[in-house]
This record gives structure tokens, sequence and C-alpha cells, in this order.
């Protein structure tokens, strides 16, 4: 890894030090000062606010040690869990992106979420 690129960290269950999932900012805009959080946790794991801990961390990390001025995110619109990942992070809704990215073969709508510093 080279100085200014970005990797995912690894999210570990603290109890039994298993890596669970991980989180990275997926697109990075460096001259923008803007990024894209992208995170994926393993099933047996939701709904114990693993992730928006991790989301939070990440988030204060963009700001913090990246000088980052927005942070956004995305998901599927029916991923209720993702999005709500989003906002308990603080992450406000900006609107739904209309067949914005290819998924799976085809191009859906995606939900954006973003925060400001």
């Amino acid at each position: 890894m080279k100085k200014g690129e970005i990797a995912p960290w690894a999210i570990e269950y603290k109890p039994n030090s298993e890596m669970i999932g991980t989180i990275d900012f997926v697109n990075w805009k460096p001259a923008s000062r803007v990024a894209e959080i992208g995170y994926v946790l393993h099933c047996d794991y939701w709904g114990k606010g693993l992730m928006t801990e991790a989301v939070k961390r990440v988030i204060q990390f963009g700001f913090e040690q990246m000088n980052l001025v927005l942070i956004e995110a995305v998901c599927l619109p029916e991923n209720v869990g993702s999005y709500r990942v989003m906002e308990k992070a603080g992450l406000q809704y900006e609107g739904t992106l209309r067949k914005a990215r290819v998924i799976k073969g085809k191009n859906q709508d995606i939900k954006m979420y973003a925060i400001i510093r």
C-alpha cells in the first residue's frame, strides 16, 4: 500500500476476536475532500449496533485525519438495515439517484446519504 491509497479496515467482534466485516472508503476524491463509505457485516451480527459504531469511527477518522469535508454513503432503497445505520451514524438522506449504479448486472436506484464536517 502506498501513501495516499485507501484500504479496508476489518471489523472485529471483541468478545471472540473474530473478523465479522469490513468498512472502508470505497471512493475517495482527495482534490474535492470527499469520500464514500462502504461496509459489509456478517448477518449473524446485524441489529447489534456494531456497524453504526464502525461508521461513526470511520467518519471521525475521515474528518480528523483525512481532512474530508463531505462523506457519502449509498444503498439500495430496500436495504432498510443499511440506511438505518447511516441515519444512526448522523448521515442525512440526500435523495434517491435513479438508475445510478449497475448492481447485479442492471442499473438500479440508490439512496444517497451524506454528512458534512
